[in-house]
Parts: structure tokens; C-alpha cells; sequence
């Protein structure tokens, strides 16, 4: 901002002071209405993307529940798949595309593309079948029970693809 008087100089910041804090007050209101119209357009955008395509109905990821999510084959072949896959390259981490290579290089009833295996991981691993990590790599689970992994894990598999060294299990 300009101001009509030389702001390194306090004798004249001093002199001006009242102004400042005038302009200070109309500034901190126009903030408060800016924050109240800011609020009101993300209420408004929650609400529209909580809408269904059909209907206008409010969809159930508004709801207080979980969505359930059953075990299904699907996710029985990718959950299966992903333990042979982390098994092979030392307890590991894996990712949908590069496991979707090992089913098929496997020769494993392998869903029709990488997409489709992605979600059969996403939707086994918010059932509690399998864990996932930040990144978007899966692991089998262990025993702590948890889901979740903090922090990112690298894809050996596709590491090992570039010809990059892949750990191995102590003997």
C-alpha cells in the first residue's frame, strides 16, 4: 500500500496513527464479510457434492455411518494376489499396476486392467483386508491390526522392473 507520508520515519507513522487504525477497522470488516461469504460458498459446494445424480437426494457419504463394504471374489484374488506378490519380494509393498503385471505374469485370474485390480485393493483395504500406505502401494497385513501405513513404501516391484536392487528376506 502507498501512504501520503514516509513509513520508516515513526514521527510520521505517530502522526498518522489514527488514520491507520481507521483503515485498519474498515479492513478487518471487509475481511469478516469475505470470510462469511467464503463459509457460505463451501457450505453450498458440501451440499452439491453431497447430492446424487439421482433424485437430488443426499448420497450416504454424508452419512454418519461408514459405508459397509463386503468381501467379495474380486478382492479375494487381489488380496491373495498381493500376498504372493509381497511374499516374493520380501514382505514388500506393491502397487495396483505393478501387481497387476505379477497376476498376469503369474498366470493369476487377473481382472481386466490395472484400474479395475486399484480398485478392488481401494475397496479391500476400507473393508480391513489389507493395509496402504500415502503413496498408494499396498501390503498384506501384519499383525498390528492396523489399515494404515504413515509413510510412503516403495514399489520393489517396480523397482526391480528397472533393474534396481529389491531387498531380500535375512536367512
Amino acid at each position: 500500500m502507498d501512504y501520503p507520508f514516509d513509513t520508516n520515519d515513526p514521527r510520521a507513522v505517530s502522526a498518522h496513527l489514527p488514520s491507520l487504525h481507521a483503515e485498519l477497522d474498515i479492513k478487518l470488516r471487509e475481511r469478516d464479510q469475505v470470510d462469511e461469504e467464503i463459509g457460505r460458498l463451501q457450505e453450498l459446494i458440501r451440499f452439491g457434492q453431497g447430492l446424487s445424480r439421482r433424485g437430488g437426494r443426499l448420497s450416504s457419504t454424508t452419512s454418519s455411518q461408514p459405508r459397509r463394504r463386503r468381501a467379495s471374489p474380486a478382492q479375494d484374488r487381489a488380496v491373495h494376489a498381493l500376498e504372493q506378490a509381497s511374499a516374493g519380494l520380501a514382505g514388500t509393498a506393491v502397487g495396483p499396476t505393478s501387481l497387476y503385471k505379477y497376476m498376469v505374469e503369474q498366470g493369476m485370474d487377473a481382472p481386466k486392467d490395472a484400474t479395475v485390480l486399484g480398485t478392488n485393493l481401494w475397496d479391500a483395504w476400507r473393508a480391513g483386508r489389507i493395509r496402504r500406505a500415502p503413496n498408494g502401494v499396498y501390503l498384506p497385513m501384519d499383525d498390528t491390526g492396523r489399515s494404515e501405513v504413515a509413510y510412503p513404501l516403495t514399489d520393489y516391484y517396480y523397482a526391480a522392473e528397472r533393474g534396481l536392487p529389491v531387498p531380500t528376506r535375512p536367512s
